[in-house]
């Protein structure tokens, strides 16, 4: 409901004049400790760091594949507090983009 992903957490800080898009910001996240960066399956989950300051939250879903198997599907996703931090460290050039 209030959260977001990062695909839309990128539209908004470019609607704030700073370019970047989705895969870049996947990018920054990762190189700065936001995001898992090890290959695997935890690649591209918030790091415990990102969930226990409330930046990020993980929802889980589930569908069936081709095979009739059912499979979950994880998605990181920004929170409120999460979009505020990362639209601030953005604008106040905290960032080096």
């Amino acid at each position: 409901s209030d959260t977001i992903l990062i695909r839309e957490l990128a539209k908004l800080i470019c609607q704030n004049g700073v370019k970047i898009g989705q895969n870049r910001l996947f990018q920054w996240m990762r190189d700065n400790g936001y995001l898992i960066r090890k290959p695997g399956r935890d690649y591209n989950m918030p790091t415990q760091y990102s969930l226990e300051h409330g930046l990020m939250c993980v929802t889980e879903s589930s569908y069936i594949n081709a095979y009739g198997e059912v499979q979950l599907c994880f998605t990181p996703r920004i929170t409120a507090k999460g979009q505020q931090y990362f639209i601030n460290k953005f604008l106040n050039k905290e960032v080096c983009a």
